[in-house]
């Protein structure tokens, strides 16, 4: 059911590739050098923003591998490629968790803003630390753990019984970022802070959360009847409507970028 929701959400986003997500996915370009000549891996690559942008790097002695499982937007990933008469990039339609290329076989790999929905992130990791090659390094974005007025949406669950497990909790600090790469034997960790937040008016703060959309695999707000979701979705009106200033409601968008190697 989680992957299911995970592929409808994002099939459904055929919007998603504008200036501003582009934007932030190359924005690890700004932290990373590919040569050329080198294997690239773009894990949930969407719309191609990063793949592409590798693909260009490392030029057509190098090739670069993007896998997702939302058909729709590499369809759009398709397109751009076949525009940008890119000849070393190859899209490939499968889970990232099942895929299972050789070891050591790439010399990066890239993951903007998916990481965290990996139920097992973890086992990923060490995944990513085989398909490297000594060397290589990986790179992706996580965002800290009280982005997208995320405590709030948790504070809301909370008054009604809902224990809501925080998305972002596991890479949502340096901290544990570090201690998650560590473990996965990676070194020379870098983790480079953004911060993209703003100010939102009330109104569209609140319509943020619609009071159950939440992709995690214990989302336990999908067994609950639209009556106590009504109510969890008005104790968050509630808690948004005491975080108004003058200038509005803070979004908080704090994203980190992550950069690791395989000695």
């Amino acid at each position: 059911m989680y992957k299911q929701e995970v592929i409808n959400f994002y099939n459904a986003r055929t919007n998603y590739d504008n200036d501003v997500t582009r934007n932030r996915a190359v924005a690890l370009f700004d932290y990373t050098t590919l040569f050329p000549g080198q294997q690239v891996l773009d894990v949930a690559t969407g719309t191609g923003n990063i793949a592409l942008e590798a693909a260009k790097k490392v030029g057509t002695r190098g090739s670069v591998i993007g896998i997702d499982i939302a058909t729709e937007l590499l369809k759009i990933a398709q397109q751009k490629i076949q525009a940008e008469n890119l000849s070393n990039v190859q899209l490939i339609e499968v889970d990232a968790e099942a895929y299972q290329p050789e070891s050591n076989e790439f010399d990066a790999i890239y993951c903007s803003f998916a990481i965290v929905l990996f139920p097992n992130i973890p086992k990923v990791l060490k995944n990513w630390y085989r398909f490297l090659k000594e060397g290589g390094f990986i790179a992706f974005t996580c965002s800290s753990e009280d982005s997208y007025l995320a405590l709030s949406i948790l504070e809301a669950c909370a008054k009604h019984g809902v224990t809501l497990p925080n998305l972002h909790k596991p890479l949502g600090t340096p901290e544990r970022i570090q201690q998650l790469l560590t473990q996965a034997n990676f070194t020379q960790i870098e983790i480079h802070p953004r911060q993209l937040g703003t100010y939102l008016s009330l109104e569209t703060a609140q319509s943020r959360w619609n009071g159950q959309f939440w992709l995690h695999t214990d989302n336990p707000l999908r067994e609950l009847k639209s009556e106590k979701i009504s109510q969890i979705k008005a104790s968050y009106d509630d808690e948004i409507a005491t975080l108004e200033t003058e200038q509005g409601v803070w979004h908080e968008e704090l994203i980190y970028y992550v950069v690791a190697r395989k000695e």
